[in-house]
């Protein structure tokens, strides 16, 4: 066992997030961690983030907020979230991207209790790692027998090739709504 390789990956957890989880999925894949050991260390590393931002909330949150109006506004959202759709939101937190600070942080500022947010953050995060952990890894075999193919190329040729006709129709038909 590697404990300097899943410490490792519990700083990355704790300090970045998905790209620390992805590479430590690769180096599960190559055989440098053990899968199940990488996925429990990112557990452990994201669970402590998200409590350390909750308790951040909890104890300055309110604080905070009573000098900031923008931020008044998103907190009052998040205590009506969770007021009408408290259970999904607590579900689904850890999957919405670019939301691993704040919505922690505006959950202990909210009137949320600490025991509801540990069973949701205990239940979302092991949700979490697991699935993105193991189509990571599985996905990580699929790829790498299309790079070794030549196939990936094909993809990515012809998804440039998608992209750059919506982006080029989007331009040209914004242009003609130009008044004259």
């Amino acid at each position: 066992m590697n404990l300097v390789a899943y410490l490792s990956i519990f700083a990355g957890a704790v300090l970045e997030g998905e790209l620390v989880y992805i590479s430590a999925i690769q180096a599960a894949q190559a055989g440098y961690v053990d899968l199940y050991g990488a996925i429990a260390a990112f557990f452990l590393g994201t669970f402590c983030t998200d409590w350390f931002y909750f308790l951040t909330g909890r104890k300055q949150g309110r604080r905070y907020l009573e000098r900031n109006e923008k931020l008044q506004l998103k907190a009052a959202r998040i205590d009506h979230l969770l007021e009408h759709y408290g259970t999904l939101l607590l579900l689904s937190y850890r999957f919405i991207y670019g939301f691993r600070i704040v919505l922690p942080l505006l959950f202990g500022a909210s009137k949320l209790s600490s025991r509801r947010f540990l069973l949701f953050s205990l239940l979302s995060t092991s949700v979490w790692v697991t699935v993105y952990g193991l189509i990571g890894y599985f996905f990580t075999n699929w790829l790498l027998e299309q790079l070794k193919s030549g196939r990936v190329l094909v993809i990515v040729m012809s998804l440039a090739a998608v992209i750059t006709l919506i982006f080029w129709r989007f331009w040209k038909k914004k242009g003609q709504e130009k008044p004259q």
